[in-house]
């Protein structure tokens, strides 16, 4: 027997073969070919004939190139039963072998994939991996550690560094022990794939069984990230975890019972942990209990990817799906027209509230709205009757806060686990503040208003029993579009700035239909719910909310920047710093237009907003960007234009030196226009100060009567930037 196991004469070789009886030889090079002695497969040869199994006495591995068996110069001597002889004579002579340093994963993993014998990478193949797939995932066959003749799977972790390397028995291999392996042994299991999952925005994923599985399956064309836990019944919580965000998870086992059983404890699983994604069993076109697999239906059905969810997937758990196909390409009139269903008019106003509420299932792109207009306009009414479009449970409506109480909410309030702070969770909900009377609630809440960080830090005061005043501090998490609706005029610029500032429209037109609706509900409440509930496209654009919400939308991209900036800079003369986040509502108002027709903007798995996207946020930017220039509500730019400015005209026709109007001289004007007088005390406390503050009137005393004071208009349009 030779002493190095590592290379042998072949006349060491031969010699050791003929003591077991085997005397026929061919030589060629460092190969010697000699008849199978492992499973009968050359007793039927002839002489003269090629020998199917072969030794390399460099390398000092063989092949049996008909049966497959192959090995290397130590399982030989196991074979024959010689191997405790000269393993026990070998310490004798050379004592214990040195601790060999200990090669990396990725060394092992290279080694096993280039060095492995053909008819290995042929066992791949017959699998339908491709060569290019082997050398990708680094698939080989080889020694590892104290395993021999293994087909070698690294697996990789989050990073996507070789987390370990599962180790296959070959399917001659009788020996006694698990068919797979993992390589370091006692090595942390990781979910395989989850690097792919982690660089991945779709709201997909498939679960397989086996690693081999899912490498053919992404080969094969699955778009969507493939998973796989490397068998049946192995899926841990925290993996479940991973997977939160997922809308549709789709589950493909082998078909036999434990894939049976596996999928239908992983579903209730992942129905329980994620109860807003639709699970879906895919039942492979075979026979119950073949065992086949995801590589059967690939390679013996040559299926497609495509197929495999279009014909072989059925909802099996969780929610019901929702049928993408009935959506279309919605711009800013269709929104308006299912909206004025409830609400008549208010155009810009109920699409914008519609939009804004939206974006609470975006990463970063909510939107602050303040409805700003007397009373009984109906600010309350458009964001109350839009919100009951969206899930219950993500809207939450305030009364009359007061600042404190806002922090004191139960049903907000939780508790982190890792650091015991208190936080309000805000992430993607709808606020809506009714009835305010000053914004102070507003002013504590700049910071999150703002989106300077997802986690806004917060303290308030707890009075205790003993009478003492203690503070609890906690954060409030993520972002949340937030609805502000008061009467109140005297808004300070930095809640202005920090919102996009609407009005209901007071139109005798819009009065009259708002009485119509009134009447109807009011009459048959329960006609009139079942009339909203019947409509087609009222239903459709509910679904499509559900719809969007289940994508959990991260960031959305802008496709043509500089388009967007040249129509935002359209007409526009001067920039002012409040036209920083001027543009950032108009791009938000962009971005909403894009996760509207998501369905048709997912560009590389992402939602991406485009020309089209731009030009409607446009129209409705267009009806509000001369209000939000001069930083008041639309309300109060409209006396100012329909009111103010006609008097002024009135009053100095054919004056060779104009002069301010007095409040008589605004509120003739006003009755001749409406048909009413205006509230004088709201009048004098809140519009005369806000279009002071705008800069445009001046409000001083009359100097041929101390009296009273004049209203003098300070900007005619022609000064003003569009």
């Amino acid at each position: 027997m030779a002493s190095n196991p590592d290379s042998i004469d072949m006349d060491e070789l031969r010699e050791y073969l003929e003591s077991h009886d085997i005397t026929e030889f061919k030589e060629r090079g460092d190969e010697l070919s000699f008849p199978c002695p492992f499973s009968g497969c050359d007793d039927d040869h002839r002489g003269g004939e090629e020998y199917h199994c072969s030794f390399n006495c460099a390398k000092c591995q063989y092949q049996c190139f008909k049966c497959g068996t192959s090995g290397n110069y130590i399982t030989l001597l196991q074979f024959f039963g010689d191997y405790e002889e000269w393993n026990a004579e070998h310490r004798a002579k050379y004592g214990s072998p040195q601790k060999k340093r200990k090669e990396s994963l990725d060394s092992v993993a290279s080694k096993c994939n280039k060095k492995m014998h053909e008819l290995c990478r042929k066992y791949y193949n017959q699998r339908g991996l491709t060569d290019e797939t082997i050398d990708k995932y680094m698939l080989g066959h080889g020694d590892v550690g104290p395993y021999l003749q293994r087909f070698t799977i690294p697996v990789y972790n989050r990073e996507g560094k070789i987390a370990y390397i599962k180790l296959r028995k070959q399917d001659n291999d009788t020996s006694d022990g698990p068919k797979y392996i993992v390589y370091p042994s006692k090595t942390k299991l990781v979910l395989v794939g989850e690097d792919q999952l982690a660089d991945s925005t779709a709201g997909d994923v498939l679960i397989c069984e086996g690693e081999l599985d899912r490498i053919i399956a992404i080969q094969e064309g699955v778009k969507m990230p493939v998973i796989t836990a490397g068998g049946a019944q192995v899926f841990k919580d925290e993996w479940i975890a991973l997977l939160k965000n997922m809308r549709n998870i789709y589950i493909c086992m082998d078909e036999d019972d434990t894939g049976e059983k596996a999928t239908s404890s992983l579903a209730q699983r992942l129905e329980e942990a994620i109860p807003k994604a639709s699970i879906f069993k895919i039942t492979l076109p075979f026979e119950p209990g073949t065992k086949a697999d995801l590589t059967d239906y690939f390679v013996k059905k040559r299926g497609t990817a495509d197929e495999l969810f279009s014909k072989y997937a059925i909802h099996y758990a969780g929610v019901k799906p929702i049928d993408e196909s009935r959506f279309k390409e919605m711009s800013v009139n269709d929104i308006a027209n299912v909206l004025d269903l409830t609400i008549k008019h208010d155009y810009a106003n109920k699409v914008i509230t519609f939009l804004a509420m939206l974006l609470a299932y975006t990463e970063d792109s909510q939107l602050n709205v303040m409805f700003n207009a007397g009373s009984s306009t109906g600010k309350t009414y458009i964001c109350t009757e839009i919100s009951k479009l969206f899930p219950e449970q993500d809207v939450k409506v305030y009364g009359k806060t007061s600042p404190t109480a806002f922090y004191y909410n139960e049903n907000l309030m939780k508790k982190d686990e890792e650091t015991e702070q208190s936080y309000i969770d805000l992430e993607r909900r709808i606020l809506i503040f009714t009835e305010q009377p000053n914004t102070q609630l507003l002013e504590n809440l700049r910071a999150f208003l703002s989106h300077d960080s997802k986690r806004t830090p917060f303290a308030i005061t707890n009075r205790g029993k003993n009478g003492k005043n203690t503070a609890t501090e906690g954060y409030i998490l993520g972002f949340a579009s937030t609805f502000f609706c008061t009467a109140n005029m005297r808004i300070d610029e930095q809640e202005q700035t920090r919102s996009l500032i609407l009005s209901p429209e007071s139109t005798q037109s819009k009065i009259a239909e708002a009485i119509n609706i009134s009447v109807t509900r009011g009459s048959n409440k329960s006609a009139y719910d079942a009339f909203l509930k019947s409509n087609e496209a009222r239903r459709l654009l509910m679904d499509r909310i559900e719809f969007i919400k289940r994508l959990n939308v991260g960031l959305i991209d802008i496709q043509d920047s500089e388009y967007l900036k040249l129509r935002f800079m359209e007409k526009r003369r001067t920039m002012q710093p409040k036209t920083q986040r001027e543009i950032a509502h108009f791009m938000s108002l962009v971005k909403a237009m894009a996760l509207v027709n998501a369905p048709f903007r997912n560009i590389n798995g992402k939602i991406t907003a485009i020309n089209r996207d731009v030009d409607e946020a446009m129209r409705l930017w267009s009806v509000i960007n001369e209000s939000m220039f001069f930083g008041v509500s639309p309300q109060v730019l409209d006396i100012y234009k329909n009111q103010i400015l006609p008097a002024y005209y009135a009053v100095n026709d054919g004056r060779m030196k104009a002069k301010g109007i007095t409040y008589d001289e605004f509120t003739k004007e006003y009755f001749k226009n409406t048909g009413s007088y205006p509230n004088v005390d709201m009048f004098r406390k809140m519009y005369i100060p806000a279009m002071q503050c705008a800069a445009l009137i001046s409000y001083e005393k009359d100097e041929d009567d101390k009296r009273q004071k004049l209203i003098t208009p300070l900007v005619f349009f022609d000064d003003a930037s569009e």
